[in-house]
């Protein structure tokens, strides 16, 4: 029961959530973000579904802090999603969260990546994977709990902190989602 009215909660958040954002009422709180300890809370909050199923969670964190003028709510959302998907597509071995920050021509691009050796997306789901309740595959994919929602709402969220999100994978060898955040490049949405 409890598992139920968790994902029930879930899925009402996730459905207000997009219909924010698309009615253009997101209110966006832009502070200054310590990427590293947002990473190490969002693992600490995913750990123990990870020991669950008996996988490793990792976090590689550069020694020199990283900081990002963005939403602190919004990020944590997108941490959470794309790491949860992880966990839910990952049978056995890792999930890791990397942190890294370089410069790409004149910009500095903030980069979180979840990588997973879980069961991998294949080239022709990968075009559906950001659209509202969508749900790919077979099998594993469709065992696993969901609303469809949570990489849509990722997506739109980065959009909104003025990023994207990208994605690697290989069928059977696991994926990496990537999320892309250009230095001072917040779009606010108009306020109605």
């Amino acid at each position: 029961m409890q598992s139920s009215s968790k994902h029930l909660l879930s899925s009402i958040n996730d459905r207000l959530d997009v219909a924010k954002i698309e009615s253009g009422k997101v209110e966006l709180n832009v502070e200054p973000v310590v990427c590293q300890g947002l990473v190490q809370e969002v693992a600490a909050a995913l750990r123990p579904s990870a020991e669950g199923k008996q996988l490793r969670l990792e976090i590689s964190l550069p020694p020199e802090e990283i900081t990002v003028q963005t939403d602190r709510r919004a990020l944590h959302q997108i941490l959470i999603n794309l790491a949860n998907n992880a966990l839910k597509f990952t049978e056995e071995g890792s999930v890791r969260i990397d942190l890294r920050q370089h410069r790409d021509g004149g910009r500095m691009l903030t980069e979180i990546s979840v990588i997973d050796t879980g069961i991998g997306i294949r080239p022709e789901d990968e075009i559906n994977l950001f659209q509202a309740f969508s749900r790919i595959g077979k099998g594993a994919r469709r065992r696993a709990e969901g609303t469809g929602l949570g990489l849509h709402l990722s997506q739109k969220m980065a959009d909104l902190l003025g990023g994207r999100i990208t994605i690697q994978s290989e069928p059977g060898k696991g994926s990496r989602f990537t999320l892309v955040l250009p230095e001072n490049n917040v779009l606010c949405p108009p306020v109605s």
